[in-house]
């Protein structure tokens, strides 16, 4: 697994870091190869290859498991998570914490010691008519407040935003996709050093606002188009039609996903490249030679 694959499990694992509570000084992660724990990291976070705990040695802090194997032949003083990739503890390992198995493959010897072994089981997703309905009406409201507050208050910048999305779509879905894929690199790389690891997570969810920034014009877009004289009315009605049509797009196989990511990252892009709807996006141009 890259660095690159191994971003959203990486984003689980730092935010359990995190909601643990627990005091980290230093995190290893280990992408290919075969390598031993290393004994000085007090997290050890294994994303592939061959990782193994040696029959000699005991490592203090908590292991997880994201994708590659990890071998435990030794002792492992703290927990051991697997959320991807294969775990193996075999006779005579021990690990004094719980062992928590979310997805993967786990193999644990009956001659193993282990504080406790836990098996998640997902929640069946519900296919309840209310659900989905209070699902959509919670993004309903939370959009539509959103974008009638930028309509009333400050209409130059969501006209500044849809302009960038209408007239230079192909440049803003190719700066949506860099820049949020740059952005999240650099907050999962940020939040290694675990000291900086609160002001990762505050980029990540200033990330998802991005996004929700960019559905919002969306809907007004929509909403421009409709027979609607009240601008607000108008882009509140284009965020309810353009949530409606998200939730059609997702009854496409593949097809669906493709155009959603393609509508967030050109939304992405276009907030970016109007610097948050605060100038117009003018392209540079190269003047020709004479």
């Amino acid at each position: 697994m890259s660095p690159t694959e191994a971003i959203p499990l990486l984003i689980v694992v730092l935010l359990m870091i995190s909601i643990g509570g627990s005091d980290v000084q230093e995190m290893s992660v280990t992408f290919q190869g075969e390598t031993d724990v290393d004994a000085l990291a007090d997290v050890h976070v294994v994303a592939g290859g061959t990782t193994t705990v040696p029959g000699d040695a005991t490592v203090d802090g908590d292991v997880y498991v994201i994708g590659g194997t990890a071998v435990i032949d030794g002792a492992v003083d703290g927990d051991v998570t697997l959320l991807n990739g294969n775990l193996s503890v075999h006779d005579g390992a021990s690990v004094t914490g719980t062992l928590q198995t979310y997805s993967g493959s786990a193999a644990v010897s009956a001659d193993a010691s282990v504080g406790r072994v836990s098996q998640f089981e997902p929640p069946t997703p519900s296919s309840s008519p209310a659900q989905r309905v209070g699902g959509f009406l919670l993004q309903f409201f939370v959009l539509g407040a959103f974008g009638w507050w930028l309509v009333k208050r400050h209409p130059i910048v969501i006209e500044n935003v849809g302009a960038a999305i209408t007239e230079h779509a192909l440049v803003s879905g190719v700066i949506g996709s860099l820049g949020a894929t740059t952005l999240l690199v650099l907050f999962v790389y940020m939040a290694f050093t675990l000291i900086l690891l609160p002001l990762a997570i505050v980029g990540l969810f200033a990330e998802f606002l991005i996004v929700l920034y960019g559905q919002a014009v969306f809907g007004y877009l929509i909403g421009t188009r409709l027979p609607i004289e009240r601008d607000s009315v108008a882009t509140i009605a284009g965020i309810a039609t353009f949530l409606l049509l998200l939730e059609v797009l997702r009854l496409v196989p593949y097809l669906g996903g493709i155009a959603q990511l393609a509508v967030a990252v050109v939304g992405f892009g276009a907030v970016l490249n109007t610097y948050f709807g605060l100038q117009r996006f003018d392209p540079i141009t190269i003047p020709g030679g004479t």
